[in-house]
């Protein structure tokens, strides 16, 4: 009999869901469809990081302000 702790089974399915995220990225990276990204990703600890690949510093906080508003914007119209 295999003991698996509940905690095991939702942190190996946040991981396939994050390599999910970052293979589909990396599919429209290479077809070209993403030409800049900003991301922000937070460790175990807490600490958070910036991730950036864009032309330009201004166009890395664009990208930043973006996505911040259609997180905002999508959370807005969620009805229970």
């Amino acid at each position: 009999m295999q003991v698996v702790s509940i905690n095991q089974k939702i942190d190996t399915q946040r991981k396939d869901d994050m390599l999910e995220v970052l293979a589909e990225m990396r599919r429209q990276v290479e077809a070209g469809e993403i030409t800049e990204f900003v991301a922000t990703s937070l460790d175990q600890d807490g600490v958070a990081q910036i991730h950036v690949c864009s032309m330009d510093m201004p166009g890395s906080i664009g990208l930043y302000e973006i996505g911040k508003h259609m997180v905002i914007a999508q959370e807005t119209y969620v009805v229970d």
